[in-house]
């Protein structure tokens, strides 16, 4: 049986989760595997929605509220314009596919973009005319 996990450890991951940080690279830097990270995470939003803040989860699920926090900090570190990133949501929500379809076409268009090394704005006829 594994030993447990330092308690020290444990914070650092939550932070650098809630930080936007990936979870290969939060299992660099702790020195633990990514399913540790992963249960670490997953603990916590547990904890989260198990508090005893019931005057809040009447109106929000505190895990959530975390999973946004890392999506906030993870765009904001990026760079992005969030008024760029609202609208290309936006975008998404309005067109024919499931989101999960665009995701997953991005995701592919990135890889695609890797490993030709064809840098990605060279493929706005893509994001023109297939996804919107």
């Amino acid at each position: 049986m594994p030993a447990p996990i330092n308690e020290t450890i444990k914070r650092r991951v939550i932070q650098q989760w809630l930080s936007g940080e990936a979870r290969a690279k939060i299992a660099i830097d702790n020195n633990v595997g990514e399913g540790t990270v992963s249960s670490i995470i997953n603990y916590f939003k547990v904890g989260l929605d198990n508090s005893e803040f019931d005057s809040a989860r009447e109106r929000l699920n505190l895990s959530e509220l975390a999973s946004s926090f890392r999506l906030h900090d993870f765009i904001r570190n990026s760079g992005a314009a969030e008024d760029k990133i609202e609208s290309f949501i936006e975008n998404i929500n309005s067109s024919n596919l499931p989101p999960e379809r665009i995701v997953a076409l991005v995701n592919q268009l990135y890889d695609v973009s890797k490993k030709e090394s064809i840098p990605l704005e060279h493929y706005t006829f893509f994001f023109k005319h297939v996804l919107f």
